[in-house]
């Protein structure tokens, strides 16, 4: 695997990784499978983002939707960073909130989520396979002098894995999911790259007749406030799926939440209802031996006036 490194700035850096990629099929009715999985690449997936590239940053185009959904999830992936790790308490409280914690953002796209993480303090690492996407969202962090801590890389999920295992605090996959092979494979590549106690955020879309008749006839062709074409409904994976394989892959799910789209405010909120679109943060298990080290870190913490955000349990819905 070659990769070149490029700073721009010596701010916003760009690596582009090389990556091999095969004709996939429709991995639906082996969701789950034990069978040897080598990849996640849907190459007719790449090609639909590879159409809309250009639009990311239109806050009225195709992608407002994302934009606008913003509002709940970074503070859904920043609270739930914070309920899991020792932080200092007036830090927990500034406008970098994040500082000092290391992200990954699989399947950036244009940089949306990634560049609002880095703006609380998140050090962000910004991944897609679609090269034009990482140069959209590279490009457009560079318009921003206040943007520190972010790089953002042309690679799967599963290379990155090679020269990063362990290596993140927390790592994102926001909307990412649903159109990716191999969704087992998928999350178990994520788990390789959280390091131990860290976290995984995964937002998607259900597999109902809701979900067929909203996010797909309605979004796409009916109000096209999404690109036609975009979504497969068969490759939505249900909220009971999505568990099996995180705790499969060493995580243990502590918070669900349902989300719903108003498309004539273009506004999210969050419902108790995952029938459509839904979220979950999962924290990945310690072993045996980092279970026995962890009181001796945390004292070692406390002494040095760092406490401990309160946790916030295991729910399956909103308070």
């Amino acid at each position: 695997m070659i990769v070149s490194r490029f700073k721009l700035c010596s701010r916003i850096r760009f690596q582009k990784v090389s990556f091999y990629s095969s004709q996939s099929t429709d991995s639906t009715a082996n969701l789950g499978s034990n069978e040897a999985q080598t990849s996640t690449i849907n190459e007719h997936e790449l090609s639909k983002f590879k159409a809309v590239s250009n639009s990311w940053w239109d806050r009225n185009g195709e992608a407002k939707a994302l934009h606008s959904m913003n509002k709940l999830r970074i503070p859904f992936i920043r609270d739930g960073i914070l309920s899991t790790q020792v932080t200092k308490a007036e830090k927990a409280k500034s406008n970098r909130s994040l500082a000092g914690y290391s992200i990954l953002d699989v399947g950036c796209g244009g940089g949306l989520l990634s560049e609002a993480l880095a703006r609380i303090g998140a050090n962000v690492t910004g991944i897609d396979a679609v090269a034009e996407n990482i140069e959209i969202a590279q490009g457009h962090a560079l318009a921003d002098p206040l943007l520190t801590d972010l790089t953002y890389i042309t690679s799967t999920v599963e290379e990155h894995k090679f020269n990063f295992e362990g290596n993140y605090d927390a790592v994102v996959a926001s909307e990412v999911i649903e159109h990716v092979e191999n969704p087992q494979f998928f999350v178990a590549s994520c788990a390789a790259l959280t390091k131990p106690g860290g976290s995984l955020f995964i937002t998607t879309i259900n597999r109902t007749q809701l979900s067929w008749i909203t996010a797909i006839v309605g979004a796409e062709y009916i109000l096209r406030i999404l690109p036609k074409g975009i979504h497969d409904w068969n490759k939505f994976v249900s909220p009971d799926e999505l568990e099996v394989m995180l705790t499969s892959s060493g995580f243990q799910p502590v918070k669900k939440h349902g989300m719903l789209y108003n498309f004539l405010a273009n506004d999210w909120v969050w419902t108790k209802n995952t029938d459509v679109n839904f979220a979950i943060h999962a924290v990945k298990t310690l072993k045996e031996k980092e279970v026995q080290e962890a009181p001796e870190k945390l004292d070692e913490d406390l002494s040095g006036e760092r406490q401990p955000a309160a946790t916030s349990g295991v729910t399956s819905e909103l308070p």
